[in-house]
């Protein structure tokens, strides 16, 4: 009766044991690689929702112009997201107006530009000037006076434009 007394008893204390030898589970975490478990860049995986969208951000964007000396076309672009669509757009635009020997002249990023030319323009004479500036006002002022100073006569702003950057999700 001892025997089997004892024998129920050593049967019980796995149960009685178990919580003192028990540990929490932790919720199973999503880190990215190479980062460690806990760290504020790990998520919850499994079902616990979607990761929040990504934060929007601003994205810069371009303007060019391109000219063909020999007609004096100018192609321009603007809002465009890289230096090289800008030039491309300017081109095919110089090219689109009758422009032979189109070449990317002048480019701008998050900015305004201004063409500015002699009121009397003189083909072969005369100069045009390309500026940029945070302002149209502020790029048709620095590029009037040296266009006067280059050409030793009035000049006029005859293109303006500006890009801005754009909020991307």
């Amino acid at each position: 009766m001892i025997g089997s007394m004892s024998y129920r008893l050593l049967r019980l204390v796995p149960l009685f044991l178990a919580p003192l030898f028990a540990v929490s589970a932790n919720a199973q975490m999503a880190c990215p690689q190479g980062v460690t478990p806990g760290s504020s860049q790990c998520l919850p995986s499994g079902g616990g929702g979607a990761a929040p969208p990504p934060a929007p951000r601003w994205r810069l964007t371009w303007g060019a112009m391109a000219e063909d000396v020999a007609t004096g076309y100018v192609g321009t672009s603007t809002g465009q997201f890289s230096r090289r669509a800008a030039r491309r757009e300017a081109m095919r635009k110089c090219e689109g107006m009758g422009g032979v020997n189109c070449k990317p002249i002048f480019d701008y990023k998050n900015n305004c530009a201004v063409v500015v030319e002699p009121v009397k323009f003189i083909q072969g004479s005369s100069t045009a000037v390309y500026r940029d500036g945070s302002s149209v006002e502020d790029a048709s002022s620095v590029a009037l006076a040296y266009c006067k100073q280059q050409n030793g006569r009035e000049c006029k702003v005859n293109y303006s434009n500006c890009t801005s950057p754009v909020l991307v999700n």
